[in-house]
């Protein structure tokens, strides 16, 4: 079909994908799914090492056999190219022109992409056979325009719900994640420690956001991060919430800072986060509320270990934390996340107290983090949070960041 070579980038040619889509067939046969048909884009990526450009596209995925990536034409020659051999690529008519010197290339384009396009050849594939086992589908995501279309040409009784599945598929990381998440979490630790040289008192908190834009472009131009997809969170003084909008705010001596996740690296995310005082001076009660804070975090990253229960290393760090005057309770949800490919860097299962006898176990990458926010008659008011990343390993773990354990790390 295409004349194009394979152009990979050195780094995601070594994606371990036969590892990857057998994890997924694996777990299909097991439960007892004949296809799936994924329509997250998070899902492609793993099931095919392509990032699609459109929401529209979608994978599926055999129970043997090889992935089927369906894209419209305006990233099809993308699809091919950047995908192993093992994938096959189908096209779905857009208003894309693409000239190949054949009549049927010039034939008329319509105004947008076919809205049935990716079904219809989900539909011709699953029909052209007897189904035998069931179809996996993130029924929580799913259009209806692309639910109507496939239940009206399969019967509904066939479709089972795929979503817990894909999560339990990646909670373990195969060597190349982990070393994609290690070089997100570090890359994005070289840029806060930038940032913060350069954020000083007087300056409007907008530009926060700016230099981390520079700072992480800066990189990208010197190391290739290779995505266009970030997300940065911050707070600024007294105001602990985030928001997607700049703050007509002035920085003053003493505002805490909060720097909370940062970009993705092969699509893979990084968050941590790192708290310091501008200026580099704060009152007393904002220091012993960070030392607080801190004192726990490292509690629950020297338990991070096969075997130990990922709801016990929840409840050790709040009951240290609780026996701060400044936080005498703190019914944080979680302590802290799975990550990975998804572009919610907060992934399946998180550190809570709802995980039963749930362990940490080799392969896994968690995110530990005590995050707290003051407002009004609380202690101390404003954004705090301590997060790095860790892999678990075959004998405890591997920390790819290191937070500073003072608030006034930054002069």
């Amino acid at each position: 079909m295409y004349k194009f070579e394979k152009c990979l980038p050195p780094i995601l040619a070594k994606r371990d994908h036969k590892t990857m889509i057998g994890r997924i067939q694996a777990a299909m046969q097991k439960q007892g799914f004949e296809y799936l048909v994924l329509t997250h884009v998070q899902d492609t990526f793993y099931a095919t090492g392509y990032m699609p450009l459109m929401p529209s596209a979608v994978t599926l995925v055999p129970a043997e056999g090889d992935a089927i990536l369906i894209v419209s034409t305006l990233e099809s020659e993308a699809a091919y190219s950047l995908t192993p051999d093992e994938v096959e690529v189908r096209e779905v008519r857009s208003w894309v022109f693409i000239d190949d010197g054949t009549e049927a290339s010039r034939d008329e384009k319509g105004t947008i992409v076919d809205p049935d396009g990716a079904a219809g050849i989900v539909a011709d594939i699953l029909t052209s056979r007897t189904l035998q086992g069931k179809v996996g589908i993130n029924t929580g995501i799913v259009s209806k325009r692309f639910w109507d279309y496939l239940t009206s040409k399969i019967p509904e009784s066939h479709f089972a719900d795929c979503a817990q599945m894909m999560l339990d598929v990646r909670i373990f990381k195969t060597p190349w994640e982990i070393d994609m998440l290690r070089i997100a979490a570090q890359e994005a630790e070289k840029v806060y420690e930038m940032m913060a040289e350069d954020i000083k008192p007087g300056m409007p908190a907008w530009k926060i956001d700016a230099l981390y834009v520079y700072y992480s472009s800066k990189l990208n131009l010197e190391h290739g991060i290779l995505s266009r997809r970030h997300v940065f969170l911050t707070s600024q003084g007294e105001y602990y919430g985030l928001s997607g909008m700049p703050r007509g705010y002035i920085l003053q001596k003493g505002d805490i800072i909060k720097l909370d996740a940062g970009f993705r690296y092969m699509e893979h995310s990084s968050d941590i986060a790192r708290t310091f005082a501008v200026g580099g001076d704060a009152d007393d009660k904002v220091q012993e509320l960070y030392e607080t804070l801190y004192k726990a975090f490292r509690i629950g990253v020297d338990m991070l270990a096969p075997g130990v229960k990922i709801s016990d290393l929840y409840w050790a760090v709040r009951n240290e934390v609780e026996k701060s005057p400044l936080i005498p309770k703190y019914p944080r949800g979680n302590m802290g996340h799975s990550i990975g490919c998804g572009f919610h860097a907060e992934e399946y299962p998180t550190i809570s107290r709802d995980r039963g006898e749930m362990t940490f176990e080799p392969g896994m990458v968690f995110c530990v983090e005590t995050p707290y926010s003051g407002v009004a008659n609380a202690a101390v008011c404003g954004g705090f949070n301590i997060e790095d990343t860790f892999a678990v390993t075959e004998t405890g773990h591997e920390a790819f960041t290191h937070a500073p354990d003072t608030i006034l790390w930054a002069k």
